[in-house]
């Protein structure tokens, strides 16, 4: 079952509930949403290495893997924050932290 939405197109049943759910579940969807899309706000050559493990406060956390990178991604900090709140269409991500060490890579 599709349900037309704003722009007069019909969506399909799971982007209809997803629309639903991020707008009904607030925050906790969106910050999810955050470390979910970070590989695509980051790029595939930044997601490789540096992975986002989770966000509290509007503060996302990022694992890098040596200081050579957390210094690099220090600088690229407000770039990110940026592209981040572009895909998601508000802002979500009020910090980002960096930390050294190993993370498993999200499924």
């Amino acid at each position: 079952m599709s349900r037309k939405g704003r722009s007069g197109k019909f969506k399909r049943l799971g982007e209809a509930v997803e629309d639903l759910l991020r707008r009904r579940a607030g925050e906790g969807i969106a910050e999810y949403e955050a470390v979910r899309i970070w590989p695509q706000a980051a790029g595939e050559s930044i997601a490789k290495r540096c992975i986002a493990i989770g966000i509290k406060s509007g503060i996302l956390w990022v694992v890098v893997p040596n200081h050579v990178w957390l210094t690099e991604m220090k600088a690229l900090k407000n770039r990110l924050i940026d592209k981040i709140t572009k895909e998601l269409g508000r802002k979500v991500v009020k910090d980002i932290k960096f930390k050294v060490g190993r993370a498993k890579r999200m499924q």
